[in-house]
């Protein structure tokens, strides 16, 4: 089901599972779409010396445009917005994620915070 681009997200509130994430330097963008199952999506991100990986499952309408590129200037940040939209009722999709400067987007039914990270990475999302 395609969902209308110019959907509202005025009612949709940052997403728990990662405080702040606009200040986190997007560093790798990974896209999975295995023979069996639903879409994947791996967000490597970055703040000062911290570092952790975002998974999402069940990727809906992924898009990656020309506008997604490196932050602007030297030390800007290219965020991401992580968004739960849950109040949208929509057949179990509650997360909507954009680059902060756009280009990059899409639907997710869950995500998580990658395993195996350093106890200060994931001390770092209760920022």
């Amino acid at each position: 089901m395609e969902r209308a681009s110019s959907v509202t997200l005025i009612h949709a509130k940052d997403h728990p599972v990662l405080r702040d994430a606009v200040a986190w330097q997007i560093t790798e963008v990974r896209y999975a779409l295995p023979q069996r199952g639903e879409a994947r999506v791996v967000l490597g991100l970055r703040r000062a010396d911290e570092a952790l990986q975002m998974h999402f499952e069940g990727v809906d309408e992924f898009s990656v445009t020309s506008d997604f590129r490196d932050p602007p200037t030297s030390g800007d940040r290219v965020g991401v917005r992580i968004l739960d939209v849950t109040h949208l009722q929509w057949d179990g999709v509650a997360i909507r994620v954009e680059s902060a400067c756009g280009g990059l987007s899409f639907w997710a039914r869950s995500v998580r915070i990658g395993e195996g990270l350093p106890a200060t990475t994931r001390r770092s999302r209760r920022d």
